[in-house]
């Protein structure tokens, strides 16, 4: 009899009832993930994504740190270089772009899961699910599990339970991270690192400064710990690397006699993590950061949208002597820009940032409400401190978002307006954009959550709301508040399953298998080479070397066919194809793609000498295949 009192108050108020609660809220959240995955999830939109998922596979599959994403700026920046062969780079290209954590993480997972690469094009037309997607989809939707686990802990460490539970539920219904979550990019995992970073910081502050005895080396290896922590971040979005800054001044600050050393400690594991990979980059590409650098440079008069990285920077220039006459290579992109253009770059995206970005940094409304928070003052100490460090991260942050800013986060480009149609309910193209790996703010999200509730719950205390179902109800009111815009999603149209236009995979994977068997399985293998304007779902879909779009047809096309390997395939999408008529096709530019495919469509007609005769229209007039003649065809 005693012992079956036991278990009923085990059940009812002991540790099972705790475990109960804890399964019973797995398992609802578990619903949640099942049924937006089913009905509000796309496949891979991101370029960012594609890329990094084509790049673990090679890394998997045994080819190396090496990419089939070809850029014009990485071909010119290695031969330039000439640490690696041209030889070498016909067979294998170096990635010089992605930071290396996020991919080898993927391959870890592609060497475990059983992901299957070949597309079914019969099946894919009723399960039209990508399986290697839904499986990254997957891993970054738990590392978004546990970090709403290490919210609720740093909520209960900070504040209170109710702080706590009110955050992370904010957390769990905001949209933007659910998004994320399904993107393929790595925000899941930085947010993963950030809270980690955290953590750490709070307790050696804590630690250092609550009078009790603690040995130096420990405060040396959490130091050490949170240095590794900001190296990671920087290995897995080059961006994250500024949070090194406001670590450093936290430390130095607020650690008291032991202020010294944990600095010194910090910066040498940042350090030891990020150096060897800026090393290679170096010998690579002469730069630290490889391409990424060049973002610097990027959105400004001369290389607007996607045209810096699609142009080759070939100047001649001739030897004193005769018999070596020969062209050299040179990158001028610091050529081509005042550092007037750079400043209006950063004050024009700051403004940007400032007015559309910031009160929306998390995703809602309630980044508002968070960034009131940060700012007013709180009585514990720790809070106060972990304040000033978020708010120093946010500014950090937003320079190095500002002035990083590429094609990638502009709403108005050709590319962000056919993702905004394939959404099939009349979403805002801004919205989408929001997703993306340049999003640097959106990391504070969840952090900034906690100060959010923690005013609302300091706001009820001087209301003298007493009553524990007045407290409740007032929370429950915040929280479905702030998960409005998720909730309206699923009650909206459902977005198609497949983006398309552009990214349909079994028709990237069919335009493929077309040309293979126009050209024969060994014309690709021989040295060919594919160009299109979206190489990044060419590579991932197809499994096949893909080039970048160049910037012109003359001269910088035939310069890329002639003197690096020639031109198997050219694939046009409506990335193209669909185009503004006067701003887009009658540029001042007469070289530029845009007049190419009119010419072709309305003309049949392709210019005198270029290699790429054949054409394959099945998805016509929006997508177009040229392609070489095979010798042994008429």
């Amino acid at each position: 009899m005693i012992r079956l009192q036991e278990i009923i108050h085990s059940l009812e108020e002991g540790k099972w009832a705790k475990r109960i609660r804890g399964l019973v809220l797995l398992l609802l959240i578990g619903c949640l993930g099942l049924i937006y995955n089913l009905n509000l999830t796309q496949n891979f939109t991101s370029p960012e994504a594609m890329d990094a998922a084509q790049l673990a596979r090679n890394i998997a599959e045994g080819r190396g740190y090496t990419t089939q994403f070809i850029r014009p700026l990485s071909l010119d920046i290695l031969r330039q270089q000439g640490a690696v062969s041209d030889e070498r780079l016909n067979s294998e290209f170096p990635d010089i772009t992605n930071p290396p954590v996020y991919p080898l993480l993927l391959a870890g997972l592609i060497k475990v899961l059983p992901f299957e690469f070949e597309i079914d094009t019969v099946r894919f037309r009723y399960t039209p699910r990508y399986q290697p997607e839904v499986l990254i989809n997957l891993f970054n939707q738990i590392l978004f599990f546990i970090a709403l686990v290490q919210v609720f802990r740093l909520g209960e460490r900070l504040f209170d339970q109710p702080v706590a539970w009110c955050a992370a539920l904010v957390f769990l219904g905001t949209e933007l991270y659910w998004k994320f979550s399904t993107s393929g990019l790595p925000t899941m995992l930085l947010l993963f690192l950030f809270l980690a970073l955290v953590r750490t910081l709070v307790r050696l502050e804590e630690v250092g400064n609550d009078g009790r005895p603690r040995g130096g080396g420990w405060f040396a290896g959490m130091a050490l710990w949170a240095g590794v922590l900001a190296g990671l971040g920087g290995l897995t979005r080059y961006g994250f690397a500024w949070v090194i800054l406001p670590v450093l001044v936290y430390l130095g600050w607020f650690l008291g006699r032991h202020r010294g050393r944990a600095v010194g400690m910090a910066l040498l594991g940042f350090l030891l993590v990020m150096s060897p990979w800026l090393v290679r980059n170096v010998q690579l590409s002469g730069n630290l950061f490889g391409t990424a650098g060049m973002a610097l440079y990027a959105q400004t008069d001369d290389f607007p949208g996607d045209t810096l990285e699609r142009t080759l920077f070939y100047e001649p220039r001739k030897t004193d002597s005769v018999e070596n006459e020969q062209d050299e290579i040179k990158v001028g992109v610091a050529d081509h820009v005042r550092l007037g253009d750079i400043a209006n770059k950063l004050k024009r995206n700051l403004r940007h940032l400032l007015v559309h970005e910031l009160p929306q940094f998390s995703g809602s409304w309630f980044a508002v409400v968070c960034l009131v928070g940060l700012v007013v003052p709180f009585r514990n100490r720790s809070l106060r401190r972990l304040r000033f460090f978020l708010l120093m991260t946010l500014a950090v942050f937003a320079l190095g978002q500002a002035i990083g800013r590429t094609h990638l986060s502009v709403a108005n480009s050709t590319l962000g307006e056919l993702l905004g149609r394939s959404l099939g309910q009349g979403a805002p193209v801004v919205a989408a954009l929001s997703v993306n790996g340049e999003n640097l703010l959106a990391i504070l999200g969840p952090v900034s959550f906690l100060f959010g509730a923690g005013l609302f719950f300091s706001l009820l205390d001087q209301w003298k709301v007493g009553l524990p179902e007045i407290r409740l109800a007032a929370s429950t009111g915040l929280v479905v508040a702030a998960s409005l815009p998720m909730i309206f999603s699923f009650l909206l149209p459902h977005p198609r399953p497949v983006a398309d236009p552009p990214y349909h995979p079994a028709r990237v994977k069919h335009v493929w298998n077309s040309l293979r068997g126009e050209l024969g399985k060994d014309a690709i293998s021989a040295g060919g080479l594919l160009m299109s304007d979206i190489p990044w779902a060419v590579a991932w879909y197809g499994d096949r070397d893909c080039v970048w779009l160049t910037r012109n047809v003359q001269p910088d096309f035939y310069t890329l066919n002639d003197q690096f390997r020639p031109i198997s395939a050219l694939y046009f999408t409506e990335a193209t194809t669909d185009q503004r008529y006067v701003s887009r096709v009658f540029a001042s530019n007469e070289s530029n793609w845009e007049r190419f495919v009119l010419a072709m469509q309305v003309e049949g007609d392709l210019p005198d000498g270029f290699p790429l005769k054949a054409v394959l229209n099945d998805f016509s007039p929006g997508q177009w295949l040229l392609f070489t003649i095979p010798e042994d065809k008429p």
